[in-house]
């Protein structure tokens, strides 16, 4: 008896995905409006918790993102919890994307692309196209993260968390939206396509 196929690996839905990215962050941004940073620091730790295991048990593993993104989150909110400070949750993201623009310059110098572990199940390209998509995420991501450290010293916290919770997923979506063209230019042959029939 032959043995079976190995089982496809379980992915979760793309609005389920994104539902546990940015749903804690809404209600963080709720939470805030009607009570204080603190209590919303709080919820936004216990959510990011939540949903890191929520995907754990969907898909048994928990994303690079999602997991890094949970690391910071209980670090930074654990100092803003225990020095009662707003500045450690306010400056948190711009460490994040800091961190992540080393990440993926530094793969990129040792010959990997970890861009690509990260968004495989979303994007189809060639190693090429990779590369130039790592690079470009690299220095939107150093933009992020400049941006953000800007608004959380200029400007007021309410001003702040607007930006974090509708600013950043705007400017993101227009990032995606500007990479059609590498992305349609390096996409891969639809392997579900048969080979074409031959001429009799």
């Amino acid at each position: 008896m032959s043995d079976a196929a190995p089982s496809k690996p379980r992915r979760m839905s793309p609005w389920l995905r994104h539902g546990l990215e940015f749903g804690p962050v809404l209600i963080f941004f709720a939470v805030m409006q009607f009570t204080d940073v603190f209590l919303a620091t709080g919820v936004l730790m216990a959510l990011m918790t939540a949903s890191a295991l929520t995907a754990f048990l969907i898909e048994g593993r928990v994303s690079g993102l999602i997991l890094f993104g949970l690391v910071t989150v209980l670090a930074f909110g654990t100092l803003t919890l225990a020095l009662h400070d707003e500045g450690f949750i306010k400056i948190r993201p711009s460490i994040y994307f800091a961190t992540l623009t080393a990440v993926l310059v530094f793969g990129l110098f040792i010959g990997r692309v970890f861009l690509k572990s990260l968004f495989e199940y979303a994007f189809q390209i060639d190693d090429d196209g990779w590369r130039k998509l790592t690079w470009r995420m690299a220095g939107f991501f150093a933009l992020l993260s400049g941006a953000n450290f800007f608004v959380a010293q200029t400007f007021s916290l309410d001003t702040w968390a607007t930006y974090k919770v509708f600013g950043v997923p705007v400017l993101t979506v227009l990032f995606m939206m500007a990479q059609t063209p590498l992305l349609l230019k390096h996409q891969l042959p639809d392997e579900k396509a048969g080979p074409e029939p031959k001429g009799e």
